[in-house]
């Protein structure tokens, strides 16, 4: 039988080849975008009914009339007409619609594709029509951001909220909760939907730079994110932070599925769409959002067991995912924590409280030590694959501890997880 000692090795060596680097999920995109499990089998059965209901919404001419848009400009709708590929239905090509009540901007769709590993993304103008279900189920993820009025932006809404019922993927952009202005309504917005809400209704309409803490798979392949445009949001129902910027504000959010058949509902909070001129990988983070799992229905094997010391950005956060099954995937991930500073990754199989540094060490000192260096984002992740011959309830305590000078006696201390074996 494997030793808890031998464990506690395997775990380090994970993360003594990774300390430094991101923490994000390595994904196939194109193939997430067909196969997200229970909800896209739901999307894809939902689509082959609908299709030949799709597609038949009636654009409302424009009158020319001005209108007061979210960025405060009165211009007048002009619609090019929508960009619609031919589906095939097999669920072999990943397919996105881009669908903000704005203009189209071919270039940052075509980076949303890249992002989404080379997914077709068509373009509906939401200022002249509402996109139906069926439409909608015709797509394994749909985006949208507001800008101009939505035509209807209650029924949008309605229809959102159905479709992400039926299994597809909703992700929801700038000013959609700005109700001080443009915003999206309908069932969608709610809590049983949107990870977010505006308690204010209004836009920071300044720049802050995101610091680098996401760690889902909506951060592959992103370094940096920034836009004037960023509503003020607070979490609703079950929705997750995932990512925030430099003055604290929510970068991106998600809900999960809450059933099995059902698609995640993100909220990301800026775009890179020319009209709204955010800078960084906006389309790589939405192309994320739209493809990748970010949540799963499997039981996590890791609790959050707390005492952290503060640093400079506060609490150093230490998260950690997978099921620490049999050759399960699990990755162990810090962040928030001070840029390029020494740390020390204490791993233990029990846990001993020990007074250390004005804080409290939870895991056993008597453990491993693993020493590395965070990231310039305050970064450090390790990755592991769960060996064979461990019986069921081995413990794995895990904690960090950070040079920083903004802490009490000048090292700042993470929170600790146990991780325990199914």
């Amino acid at each position: 039988m494997l030793s808890s000692r031998i464990l506690l090795t395997v775990v380090a060596a994970g993360f003594g080849l990774v300390a430094g680097s991101s923490a994000q999920q390595t994904v196939d995109y194109g193939a997430l975008l067909n196969h997200k499990a229970h909800a896209q089998a739901s999307l894809m059965a939902a689509r082959a009914a609908s299709a030949s209901q799709a597609f038949q919404e009636v654009s409302v001419p424009s009158t020319g009339e001005l209108q007061l848009t979210n960025l405060g400009q009165w211009l007048p709708v002009v619609s090019s007409g929508n960009v619609i590929t031919p589906k095939t239905g097999d669920g072999t090509t990943g397919s996105i619609l881009y669908a903000p009540s704005e203009a189209d901007d071919p270039t940052y769709r075509a980076a949303i594709s890249a992002g989404a590993g080379g997914a077709t993304v068509d373009y509906f103008d939401a200022r002249v029509a509402t996109p139906s279900v069926a439409t909608m189920q015709q797509y394994d993820a749909v985006t949208t951001w507001a800008n101009f009025a939505y035509l209807d932006p209650v029924g949008f809404g309605n229809n959102l909220a159905a479709y992400n019922d039926a299994g597809g993927t909703v992700v929801l952009g700038a000013f959609c909760t700005y109700t001080s202005g443009n915003s999206l309504g309908g069932t969608i917005m709610t809590a049983a939907y949107c990870p977010v809400d505006s308690p204010t209704g209004s836009n920071h309409f300044t720049t802050s730079p995101y610091i680098g803490n996401g760690v889902t798979c909506i951060y592959n392949g992103v370094s940096a994110l920034n836009c004037q445009f960023r509503d003020i949001l607070v979490l609703q129902g079950s929705g997750v932070t995932d990512g925030t910027y430099q003055d604290g504000e929510i970068c991106h959010a998600y809900r999960g599925n809450t059933t099995a058949t059902q698609g995640e509902c993100v909220y990301s909070n800026g775009s890179g769409a020319f009209q709204l001129a955010g800078t960084g990988q906006w389309g790589t983070a939405v192309g994320n959002a739209c493809s990748c799992p970010i949540t799963s229905t499997s039981v996590s094997g890791w609790t959050d067991k707390g005492s952290a010391l503060a640093g400079v950005f506060g609490d150093p956060v230490l998260t950690g995912t997978g099921t620490l099954a049999v050759g399960s995937a699990n990755t162990v991930v810090l962040t928030n924590a001070a840029p390029l500073a020494n740390a020390i990754g204490l791993a233990a199989a029990s846990s001993l409280p020990t007074p250390f540094k004005g804080g409290t060490l939870l895991p056993d000192p008597s453990g491993l030590l693993v020493y590395g260096r965070t990231s310039s984002a305050g970064k450090v992740s390790w990755a592991f694959t769960m060996p064979a011959g461990l019986p069921s309830g081995t413990q794995i305590w895990v904690q960090w501890t950070i040079d920083d000078t903004a802490a009490v006696k000048n090292v700042a201390l993470s929170n600790a997880i146990e991780g325990v074996t199914p």
